[in-house]
């Protein structure tokens, strides 16, 4: 119940506090624009006071929630006279476009993460691996006493992933609602705001309503060129593939946006959400309005606001940001632009030299072509026109038909296009996509372009027009839609009942500023629900984040092999776990059960095998 009254207090924040913006009229604007506000707002003070107090803990929650609301209440009542008036009438067309988006992504966010009719925990394939880390971190942000940022999946690391919406859920679950729905709430009241925010810009950047329904189908339901490859299999295959972007894995990498990014990877649709919120300020002011007024100077300091809470929130979205800021800096060169730097660099300096950290892997390489590596440009254009499909030629003639001050607008994300088609910026080449979708969402605003000239033909039969912008729709989406329904098709054990039993067993019994040896294994009970600090979690994760481990690695194999105190003492470990989960390891168990360094403190039968704990006597 906690929980609830903070995300209801800090949505009432944002929206008393963009009562006193102006320039944003419409309530559907102050609705999203103060959601997205009022999320930053308290989570990063809910976040700071516990670091302060070294814990979070209900008795913050609710003081957060408490002064918020009444902050709340002073601006919506004191003084009337500097509020600004509001259009209270939304369109049709954002209605229908927000309620059916709003269904299809909260179907499939449901889905998610669940537990099934026998009580094992279970996740979607696109959410099976990366949501193990989700509940790792989002377990030890809401159990860690004292609160401390190290890394609880490496030893002796600061944790220098984004996971300010992972403790946004950790909030939620320690108010009080189970950790399941932490994320799912978190993930859908954020999806809605991306979604309307979303429209929002499209409609701007178009002056057209159906513009920004255009935009979200192509943006969400996006497909390629799958369907072609599918054509030759059996009618089964086509309508219930494993992906239409596994079929031929050679050639498509560029995956429909819900299962590929805003499903799995959660921190998306935050970092998304603000960023298309600082895009549509920048339109508003830097290339829609011919002149800056005090309004505009409260826009682009509230913009700068949300660029400076992105580095924590999505870092990869932050430096696409700044990218793209510094390129409108020097288009339009104004004294103005300090209301924008400012904030932004007040609050996110002290993150980035948080987040700042030695890289002993290389991570930034030239690899022209991307996933393909290749220097033929034809071979580039092709891969470009498989992964993208019909959308790449409504891009293409969207760019001829936008006029010259809004393709200005655009000139930025086509460099980023260019540079993430030239260097690789992190260890899995893969990764690249995060810039690529800021690319690809204005790219999709582009192409709505190309649909809506369609409609205006005055040549054509209005049912003609009608009927090409159906097609084309179609096949833009097609496969990104049978990818979209195929989404709850399967689902994968994350944890049983036992592990779960396990995984309370340890919060309540092992103290919190405890070090567990385990395996790698990514939804080990330990690492993934107790909330504790491991020496090494999943090697997937930790490499694609450009950390070395490799000495750890070796210790941990002889610590399992010769049970050698010295190393043991070398990471102050306090206990070590020997499962099934650490076959891979060849433990040499009897030299654990005859070494008086070492003492039996749990064990549950796991099939044929046993759970074992050990506590580390010095």
């Amino acid at each position: 119940m906690v929980g609830i009254l903070f995300l209801l207090s800090s949505f009432l924040l944002g929206v008393s506090i963009l009562l006193y913006f102006p320039s944003f009229e419409r309530i559907e604007e102050k609705f999203t624009l103060g959601l997205i506000l009022g999320f930053i707002l308290n989570t990063w003070i809910t976040f700071l006071l516990s670091l302060i107090l070294k814990s979070l803990n209900i008795s913050l929650i609710l003081g957060v929630t408490f002064i918020s609301t009444l902050i709340s209440i002073f601006l919506l009542k004191y003084p009337q006279r500097n509020k600004s008036p509001i259009i209270i009438k939304p369109s049709k067309t954002y209605l229908i476009s927000l309620l059916t988006f709003t269904i299809l992504l909260s179907i499939a966010n449901l889905n998610t993460i669940k537990f099934d009719s026998q009580g094992n925990l279970v996740a979607m394939l696109h959410c099976w691996g990366d949501y193990a880390s989700h509940l790792s971190y989002i377990f030890y942000l809401s159990n860690q006493i004292p609160l401390t940022l190290n890394n609880p999946l490496l030893v002796n690391h600061k944790l220098s992933y984004p996971f300010l919406i992972d403790f946004l859920s950790a909030v939620m679950y320690k108010g009080g609602l189970n950790y399941v729905i932490s994320i799912i709430l978190v993930n859908i009241i954020l999806t809605i705001s991306l979604i309307s925010i979303i429209y929002l810009f499209a409609k701007e950047f178009t002056k057209s309503e159906l513009c920004g329904l255009f935009a979200l189908i192509l943006f969400f339901l996006n497909g390629n060129f799958g369907f072609l490859f599918a054509l030759g299999k059996d009618l089964k295959e086509i309508f219930f593939p494993t992906s239409f972007y596994s079929i031929n894995h050679k050639t498509l990498f560029w995956g429909n946006t819900i299962s590929c990014f805003f499903l799995p990877q959660r921190g998306f649709i935050w970092g998304m959400a603000i960023s298309v919120s600082i895009y549509l300020i920048l339109l508003k002011e830097l290339f829609l309005s011919e002149t800056i007024s005090k309004s505009s100077l409260r826009n682009l300091f509230l913009s700068g606001i949300f660029l400076g809470s992105l580095p924590l929130i999505h870092t990869s979205s932050f430096l696409v940001l700044v990218f793209v800021s510094i390129i409108f800096f020097l288009y339009r060169i104004k004294k103005e632009w300090m209301y924008f730097l400012i904030p932004t660099i007040v609050f996110a300096l002290p993150q980035i030299l948080y987040l700042i950290k030695e890289h002993t892997l290389r991570t930034f390489r030239f690899q022209i072509g991307w996933e393909i590596n290749s220097y033929n440009l034809l071979s580039i254009l092709l891969f470009w026109i498989y992964n993208l499909g019909v959308i790449f030629f409504l891009i293409l003639t969207g760019i001829f038909l936008t006029e010259r001050k809004r393709l200005l607008f655009y000139l930025p994300f086509i460099f980023i296009f260019i540079i993430a088609n030239l260097i690789v910026f992190h260890p899995w080449v893969w990764d690249n996509t995060k810039y690529f979708l800021h690319w690809f969402f204005l790219s999709c605003v582009i192409a709505s372009c190309s649909l809506i000239r369609i409609k205006e033909i005055s040549r054509w039969k209005k049912l003609d027009r009608i009927f090409l912008i159906i097609i084309l729709i179609f096949f833009s989406i097609f496969s990104g839609l049978i990818d979209y329904l195929y989404l709850n098709q399967v689902s994968f054990v994350m944890a049983d009942k036992t592990a779960q039993e396990i995984a309370h067993w340890v919060r309540r019994n092992i103290p919190p500023e405890s070090l567990i040896l385990t395996s790698d294994t990514h939804n080990h009970p330990v690492s993934m629900l107790s909330g504790r600090n491991i020496v090494l979690g999943f090697r997937g994760w930790l490499w694609s984040h450009g950390y070395n481990y490799g000495e750890i690695e070796r210790d941990i194999q002889k610590i399992y092999q010769t049970a050698d105190l010295e190393l043991i003492k070398k990471y102050k470990i306090t206990h070590i776990v020997i499962s099934p989960y650490e076959k891979e390891l060849r433990p040499n168990l009897r030299a654990f059960l005859n070494s008086k360094n070492f003492k039996e403190i749990y064990n549950k039968r796991i099939d044929s095998d046993l759970f074992r704990i050990f506590k580390v006597i010095y």
